[in-house]
């Protein structure tokens, strides 16, 4: 792997998926990373997929597409669902994860304050749910590029995979193994996120909370974001 300027990270995506690049993601390749996404079914959208068991086997489906792509070790940025595989990785495979960003993480669940369920309300509402701002064009019409017939089934498959990961509260029991990540470490919330409050930072050990910012902190407030994990990337 070549590399930018000043290497290269993972980057695992949120909730919704991953149709484009956030602006925040975009504004660290500018600064000379280059960014590895990897490719793991359900969320391509790809037809044929089938969901995993248990949570062992979404991590293996996950670890398997990272090691597919040979970026490991290297710093790891995951936001929602993303944020809790990442943590997984760095918690249980601490010599692949050098640095690791987090943007409203699920793993550690709530039942007092469990949340806006995300998957209660259809389909064509879910968007709205995860942005303070609007939504973004690349969420609006996702798998858009695949015509009328085939995007409305991706958009299926690829919410049926992130269902599959967080349902009921998201809780993973990560909040048990958070003492085994010792990489240098950075933990970001939006203080609109409708799907987990802002306060569930504290279970993370603490953070930056950015205003103005939903669940998808790094479309509403870009800036803030890169700013936070600057201070680890660096």
């Amino acid at each position: 792997m070549s590399g930018g300027s000043r290497g290269h990270f993972v980057y695992l995506w949120g909730i919704a998926g991953h149709p484009e690049l956030s602006p925040a993601v975009r504004s660290l390749a500018d600064d000379g990373w280059e960014i590895v996404v990897p490719s793991v079914a359900g969320f391509d959208g790809e037809p044929g997929f089938v969901a995993p068991d248990d949570h062992l086997g979404w991590l293996t489906m996950f670890w398997d597409a990272l090691d597919a792509t040979s970026a490991l070790p290297c710093p790891v940025i995951g936001a929602s669902i993303g944020g809790m595989v990442a943590a997984e990785l760095a918690a249980l495979r601490p010599e692949a994860v050098t640095a690791l960003g987090l943007v409203a993480p699920f793993g550690i669940g709530d039942a007092d304050h469990p949340g806006f369920d995300l998957f209660a309300v259809p389909a064509p509402q879910r968007m709205e749910h995860l942005f303070a701002k609007g939504v973004p064009e690349a969420f609006a019409n996702r798998f858009g590029e695949r015509g009328d017939e085939e995007a409305p089934v991706s958009r299926y498959l690829c919410d049926v995979a992130a269902a599959g990961m967080v349902w009921p509260l998201g809780e993973r029991g990560l909040g048990n193994r958070l003492r085994r990540i010792s990489c240098p470490k950075v933990v970001i919330w939006g203080d609109q996120d409708e799907l987990m409050p802002p306060s569930r930072i504290e279970r993370w050990g603490g953070g930056t909370v950015i205003a103005g910012a939903g669940h998808l902190a790094e479309w509403d407030a870009p800036a803030g974001v890169v700013a936070a994990l600057r201070t680890v990337l660096a």
